[in-house]
């Protein structure tokens, strides 16, 4: 049986939205995302708008023909280059 994930905050879930998003994290991380995005409404709605977005951009560049350098350039110019 395995432990209760690691309790985060809101500021550090956010933080790993993206690389949540993306399957970028550990299976431990991604299990403290988990759990806090299930027991926190706030941060479960700015996931469930990033997740939104995310998949608007993806179905925008796949219409015109474009590939992910856009989706990457588009999230540059949005957040800076840390988050893209």
């Amino acid at each position: 049986m395995s432990a209760a994930p690691r309790s985060i905050d809101c500021r550090e879930a956010v933080e790993r939205l993206y690389e949540y998003l993306d399957q970028e994290l550990t299976p431990e991380v991604r299990a403290e995302v988990e759990h806090h995005l299930r027991s926190c409404a706030g941060c479960f709605r700015h996931f469930d708008f990033e997740r939104a977005f995310l998949r608007f951009l993806e179905a925008r560049a796949r219409g015109r023909g474009a590939g992910p350098e856009v989706k990457q350039r588009i999230l540059r110019e949005l957040f800076g280059p840390e988050e893209a």
